[in-house]
């Protein structure tokens, strides 16, 4: 009894090592962008596809975009690629949902032809928190988190930065 414990308690230990082992082996990549949404006017980048419009709540609403990825928080900051996806209102209160978006980098360096994907939660203020779920090109296999915040508003667009972290598949 005493020796089978001993081999358990071995095993167990041997396991631990190499999971701090891997763990610190792992390369984490920093990603740092800026999301500009125009939202009226000719040259909006977000549309309306769906409304109840039964109230004054957003809920239900799904809104399809194609903004612009840029460099920095100015509007005339180098473009670097496209955010496209859609987000749906799925709260009650009309205050956060559900989005999906691909980031498509046309100039962006190393990572030019590549892509992030991401879903999770979206807020109307503070920073919220997304799932980096794949990527395509030099991306692929992208697995991480993204944490998003509104860093400026005007009366017709909005800039967002998102800080990227993830791991690539080796």
């Amino acid at each position: 009894m005493a020796v089978a414990r001993g081999v358990v308690l071995v095993l167990s230990s041997a396991l631990l090592m190499c999971s701090a082992a891997s763990a610190t082996d792992v390369e984490i990549t920093h990603l740092r962008f800026y999301v500009h949404e125009v939202e009226v006017g000719t040259n909006a980048t977000v549309v309306n596809v769906a409304s109840l419009h039964r109230n004054s709540s957003k809920f239900g609403d799904v809104n399809v975009f194609d903004n612009m990825v840029r460099e920095g928080p100015d509007p005339a900051s180098r473009l670097i690629g496209r955010a496209q996806g859609l987000a749906v209102h799925a709260s009650l209160d009309g205050r956060s949902g559900l989005v999906a978006i691909n980031f498509v980098f046309s100039d962006y360096g190393g990572y030019s032809g590549s892509g992030l994907t991401t879903q999770g939660p979206m807020g109307e203020t503070g920073a919220w928190e997304q799932s980096i779920v794949g990527g395509t090109g030099k991306l692929r296999f992208a697995r991480g988190y993204m944490v998003s915040e509104l860093v400026a508003s005007t009366n017709t667009s909005i800039a967002v930065v998102f800080d990227s972290y993830f791991t690539l598949a080796a």
